[in-house]
């Protein structure tokens, strides 16, 4: 009875099931040595690499903060409670010291900034004091000018009214030095005037006076304009620096207000340009989107049938787990009838095997009472060999005895034996 006819088919292999098992490769010990050998190299390289990253941001660093104390003129107090805080670990310590930089490269930046402001600053203040200070030494210079133009005027007049009044003066001068005692200017000739030079010198003294003070008002009102020029002309000064120095802030202002648009006419177009891009990726997003829904609706139609496949495929599962159960049932049945069989079969098997047994104990006896038989044919053949080389010698000695004696009768048959072949002899005997 072929017994293979009667397991169930199933619907799925052992090829399938052996494709649907995960295969799990064993890793050897080697293998994994080396991949940890491997990654701990790796490890330290970038240790390593680490390491001279963390040397060379910390000399960036000291650079920058040399460069912020030179600009500030005092120490940053920041950077050194940032150092003194030692972090976990070494990547920590790299992001903490790349943030640290970062950090500190803008507030350079807005240092270096302000910087430049100041001295932009500084250089119009100069620019603008340096030329206040040409414009005053040139005010000055003409003022200067006016002023020594005025008094060769005024030298002049007075050199001029001297020349027609210059004897009075000297005529009183000289009066006045002869009531001291002295004598001069007009040499001898002036003893010998008369007394009525008395009128004519009180009319020089009167005159003098006049011009005198005639002079001090032209000094004083020269003076007073000179004054209210000067204070004007200060006035003046002080205005024309307020006004420059309002157009250099306003030009300043002005420069300022140009950078921040041309920043934030460039932050704009960088803007647009970002804005298109989005729009651009939204359009392509919304595509995707659209494509993505169809694929959805696409797969949720397949899942349907699907879905009906599968109900139907569990349905007809379900009426052949109902078939493949009854035939189940009668295959136990079958089998109990073949085990019964087998063991009534095995019984005989059983007898046949100790009969086969006996038989082959029975043979194995007869073959060794056959070598037994052989080896005492061997050793009778023998025996027979040795006998009849003893006849053979005891003929020959015979012979010749019988030639010297003659005997009448032989004792034995010996010619017999002598003539006979072994396997004769072996048949006698037997």
């Amino acid at each position: 009875m072929d017994h293979s006819s009667l397991q169930p088919s199933s619907p799925y292999s052992s090829s399938d099931c052996n494709s649907v098992l995960p295969c799990f490769e064993p890793v050897s010990k080697g293998t994994e040595l080396e991949h940890l050998k491997e990654r701990v190299v790796e490890g330290e390289e970038k240790n390593v690499l680490v390491l001279k990253a963390l040397e060379s941001l910390s000399s960036i660093k000291d650079c920058l903060s040399r460069v912020a104390e030179g600009l500030e003129g005092e120490e940053d107090v920041t950077y050194v409670k940032e150092l003194s805080e030692e972090p976990e670990s070494e990547s920590n310590e790299l992001m903490e010291v790349l943030k640290v930089v970062s950090r500190y490269a803008r507030e350079v930046e807005t240092r270096i900034e302000k910087h430049k402001e100041l001295r932009k600053k500084e250089k119009r203040e100069l620019e603008s004091s340096l030329i206040s200070l040409t414009e005053e030494n040139r005010d000055v210079s003409n003022l200067l000018r006016i002023a020594l133009l005025e008094k060769e005027a005024l030298e002049k007049r007075v050199k001029g009214n001297e020349h027609n009044k210059r004897m009075p003066l000297l005529q009183f001068a000289e009066f006045g030095l002869h009531k001291v005692g002295f004598g001069f200017m007009m040499g001898t000739g002036t003893v010998d005037q008369p007394i009525e030079t008395k009128s004519d010198s009180s009319e020089s003294e009167h005159v003098v006076s006049l011009e005198i003070h005639v002079i001090e008002d032209s000094s004083v009102t020269f003076e007073c304009k000179a004054s209210t020029v000067e204070r004007i002309m200060k006035n003046l000064r002080l205005e024309i620096t307020h006004l420059r120095r309002s157009l250099e802030e306003a030009r300043s202002d002005t420069e300022r207000l140009q950078c921040l648009t041309e920043k934030q006419g460039k932050e704009i177009a960088e803007n647009k340009e970002y804005i298109k891009d989005l729009e651009d990726r939204e359009r392509v997003l919304a595509h995707n989107v659209e494509e993505f829904m169809m694929e959805i609706r696409e797969a949720e139609e397949e899942v349907a049938r699907w879905k009906e496949a599968c109900e139907l495929e569990v349905v007809a599962g379900k009426n052949e787990i109902q078939e493949r159960d009854k035939l189940v049932d009668a295959l136990k049945l079958e089998l109990q009838k073949t085990k019964g069989a087998l063991e009534i079969s095995r019984g005989k098997l059983r007898l046949k095997e100790e009969v086969a047994a006996t038989a082959i104990a029975a043979q194995e006896a007869a073959e060794r009472s056959l070598k037994l038989a052989d080896t005492r044919a061997v050793e009778l053949r023998e025996r027979m060999e040795e006998l009849t080389k003893q006849l053979e010698e005891a003929d020959k000695r015979e012979r010749t005895t019988h030639k010297q004696r003659r005997r009448r009768r032989l004792c034995w048959p010996w010619q017999l034996f002598n003539l006979a072949s072994p396997p004769e002899m072996n048949a006698l005997l037997y």
